[in-house]
């Protein structure tokens, strides 16, 4: 019989066994801590700078330094989250997938335009179009009308974080937009209204929203009832001055049918991979949720809808990078709501992801980068210098913005260690 407090042979080794294991494991933890008094220092530093985010450093196969130590917590990524939509629209759409928009003449005279979300049909596109029409004998100078077809695209599309008023990033996506839904206004002491753009004409509703502004000059969105509208003024004032006249002034909503026939299709200058160039270097919303709701058309069908896209850029980064979805929550595709959650480990796998495609990125000092900014919240992300890929993530949701501080003291520290 064994005393009651005496163990077994064999559990007394266990016991025994876990002591020197745990006291291994200790002294091997603090050889490692005193061996890396550079990253030491950094989390010092960072103490101070750091009162809610994350930051991290990566190569291709390990992550090398995080702080919080041991932490991966879901944080907005504000503008950073464009690279994620960059990345899916590449896969889904392809580097070389250019947009299109097609013009038709239906057997009543009317010329229909059909929109498949094109986000840079500007004032000079429009004017180049209205030239190619003119010369096109089998089109009538003498038009009964214009129609629209947004079949392609949801009418109604509310991305989160948008909000109903005249700021440029908050103007509205859809099928068919002009001027990425936006006007440039100029007004005088007098009150005298002109366009800010030589290129643009002055249209009737232009005029009329110019009215509500201060003298100065302003770029402004258009009300979302507002955007067809404004579209038709335009386009209707481009080809006007190439020489067309028409019964009527009003802009239709319809679908192709088969009696239209197709006269033009009209393709952007620009690749994929180049819109994604401009969209990334000037941070542009509306673009980037152009992007995500062609990714969700491309994915699963007409018409284009914000959970279309959302799902399939989910879809994306579970499937295709391999990111544990409990590590990600997207609610649009331009970083603009405060709901899009991504955690550190999920932004350096899309950075290894996007690193075929970091040319596309801006450049500072040698270093390729990708920042966001909402009130509180400061991001950044890119690529460290170095002979061999070293990514780093800094994403603060805090009132103060030290992310430059941060990216220094990670330039200072060696992570080779």
């Amino acid at each position: 019989m064994l005393h009651p407090n005496e163990k077994p042979l064999l559990v007394q080794g266990k016991i025994h066994y876990l002591a020197f294991a745990v006291g291994f494991l200790f002294s091997f933890s603090s050889v490692s801590w005193a061996a890396n008094p550079a990253q030491t220092q950094l989390d010092l530093k960072l103490k101070s700078l750091v009162s809610r985010g994350g930051v991290l450093v990566a190569n291709d196969q390990h992550v090398l330094y995080r702080y919080p130590p041991k932490s991966n917590p879901l944080l907005v990524p504000a503008s950073v989250l464009k690279l994620a939509t960059a990345l899916a629209a590449l896969h889904y759409l392809g580097p070389e997938f250019r947009y299109r928009t097609e013009f038709y003449l239906a057997e009543n005279r009317s010329l229909g335009i059909k929109g498949r979300g094109d986000p840079f049909l500007v004032s000079e596109v429009w004017q180049r179009i209205a030239q190619k029409l003119s010369r096109f004998p089998e089109v009538p100078k003498q038009l009964s009308g214009v129609f629209f077809d947004t079949s392609l695209f949801s009418t109604e599309i509310n991305i989160p974080g948008i909000e109903f008023s005249r700021n440029p990033y908050d103007a509205r996506n859809g099928a068919l937009v002009v001027n990425f839904n936006t006007v440039f206004l100029k007004k005088d002491e007098t009150g005298n209204i002109t366009s800010a753009e030589e290129q643009t004409p002055l249209t009737p509703l232009a005029h009329r929203l110019g009215k509500k502004l201060s003298p100065g000059i302003h770029r402004i969105s258009i009300p979302h009832k507002s955007g067809i509208s404004y579209a038709g003024e335009l386009v209707q004032a481009f080809l006007a001055h190439s020489g067309f006249s028409f019964d009527s002034g009003k802009v239709t909503i319809r679908p192709v049918i088969s009696g239209d026939h197709l006269i033009y299709t009209h393709r952007n200058s620009s690749t994929l991979a180049e819109l994604i160039a401009g969209m990334l270097r000037y941070s542009n919303n509306f673009t980037a949720n152009q992007l995500l709701l062609s990714v969700g058309l491309k994915r699963y069908g007409a018409p284009a809808t914000l959970e279309k896209g959302t799902h399939a850029l989910e879809e994306y980064l579970h499937n295709q990078l391999g990111i544990p979805e409990k590590q990600f929550r997207v609610v649009e595709g331009s970083g603009i709501s405060r709901k899009n959650r991504f955690t550190p480990e999920t932004v350096w796998k899309i950075l290894k992801a996007f690193s075929v495609h970091k040319n596309l990125l801006n450049r500072e000092n040698g270093i390729l980068f990708k920042t966001g900014t909402l009130h509180g919240i400061s991001t950044m992300a890119g690529y460290l210098p170095g002979s061999k890929p070293l990514y780093f993530v800094i994403l603060l949701n805090q009132q103060k913005n030290r992310r430059d501080k941060i990216l220094k003291l990670l330039l200072a520290t060696d992570f080779s260690k």
